[in-house]
């Protein structure tokens, strides 16, 4: 008798911890880019014979748009982390929530853009550097010159296999780089067959010029002119005028990137304070708040991906794989039944036509969500992998 209700009760308890929530979660840590801003480069107007559209805000700083749409994933995030019991109502303290971002004005900008939507009336500190801040600085940190020598292989190596004819046709006639004043005072004016040249500057990320430098910082306008807004026949002189036209240009993008920081060993370079702060939240070598909220920018995010070897991913009704206000969300669960700690990582961002079209974000309406993966992490079917395993691959990258 006693065995038989021992069973039942056992068999009770399982179909309480079935019916009821079986994922925990305990911990966040969101890396994010800064939102929407000016663009950056200072040779636009050296580029074309053609008139920019003007921006209200000096280059590089976060839009009144970009203050906008980071306080709708500020938002987002309270309302989410507060139905999973992560965060309370009323204000957090510093225990519970951490802000912490770089020094860049667009960067600090979206930082409390995020908490003061997420958080009103309760004055949330940012934390930033007074000096530059070597977690967000993406510079090279191995001086040796077999090092170096390694690098400038690997760009070389990628900038070979890159296959970019048709996007810099695009890119020419956008332009109209015949007539510009870098090809009438450099007298290289072929996109496709002009050279690709390394920058080597100390104590600086890797770097290049050239067509696809060109290509980058031509792009990266076209994209916040999107987002800001501009009507579609200011965006790109009304070239980019659907999918199909961005499809063709976003590859400069893209290639820049993957030449600058697509080698694990330079990526981990890079990345290694910046990992090794998120490693300390992780492995308990500081008391680590419920959520730290880490400010950066898209080389924070490239390095990263890199450096921690995460499998490809692309994003849905996105051009660009790290978007602005695009946050890679480590997150630490709880499973009740296995009663082990587990790690999901996401992706969460706004779309295209989120951004672009203003709108607001909420449990009803969120932002997209992309699951990302480690190589060395294996996931289950709900997108965990074992927190142990992923503390043990963490010891390895700190070393």
């Amino acid at each position: 008798m006693y065995i038989i209700k021992y069973f039942l009760f056992f068999c009770a308890s399982i179909t309480i911890v079935n019916t009821e929530k079986r994922f925990y979660m305990k911990q966040v840590i969101i890396l994010s880019r800064h939102n929407l801003r000016t663009p950056l480069s200072k040779y636009l107007e050296i580029m074309t014979p053609k008139t920019w559209p003007a921006w209200k805000e000096k280059s590089g700083y976060l839009t009144a748009k970009g203050a906008l749409l980071e306080g709708y994933m500020g938002g987002f995030f309270s309302d989410w982390l507060k139905e999973e019991s992560v965060l309370s109502s009323g204000c957090p303290t510093e225990d519970v929530f951490y802000a912490y971002a770089n020094i860049k004005q667009r960067t600090i900008a979206s930082a409390k853009a995020f908490v003061n939507r997420a958080f009103p009336n309760c004055n949330i500190t940012v934390h930033y550097s007074s000096t530059v801040d070597p977690i967000f600085n993406p510079v090279i940190h191995n001086k040796t010159a077999a090092f170096k020598d390694y690098v400038i292989k690997e760009m070389k190596a990628h900038l070979k296999s890159l296959k970019l004819n048709d996007s810099y046709d695009l890119l020419g006639n956008i332009l109209d780089y015949n007539h510009s004043k870098l090809c009438e005072t450099n007298h290289q004016c072929n996109l496709k067959t002009d050279k690709n040249n390394i920058i080597d500057v100390p104590d600086e990320k890797p770097n290049l010029w050239g067509p696809i430098k060109i290509g980058n910082s031509v792009v990266d306008a076209f994209v916040m002119q999107y987002y800001e807004g501009f009507p579609i026949n200011s965006v790109a002189w009304g070239y980019l005028y659907d999918q199909e036209q961005w499809g063709k240009i976003m590859p400069l993008s893209r290639g820049f990137h993957n030449v600058i920081f697509n080698t694990s060993l330079v990526a981990k370079d890079i990345a290694k304070p910046l990992i090794k702060y998120i490693a300390d939240l992780c492995l308990g070598h500081n008391v680590a708040p419920k959520v730290t909220l880490l400010m950066g920018h898209d080389a924070n995010m490239y390095t990263l991906l890199e450096g921690m070897g995460f499998k490809p991913y692309s994003l849905i009704n996105q051009h660009e794989i790290v978007p602005i206000g695009g946050k890679i969300v480590f997150q630490k669960w709880y499973d009740v039944v296995s009663r082990q700690n587990l790690l999901k990582i996401n992706f969460i961002y706004q779309s295209m036509k989120q951004l672009r079209d203003s709108v607001p974000l909420s449990l009803s309406n969120p932002p997209q969500f992309e699951l990302l993966e480690l190589e060395n992490c294996k996931v289950d079917s709900n997108g965990f992998c074992l927190w142990n395993v992923f503390e043990d691959f963490l010891k390895t990258l700190i070393q």
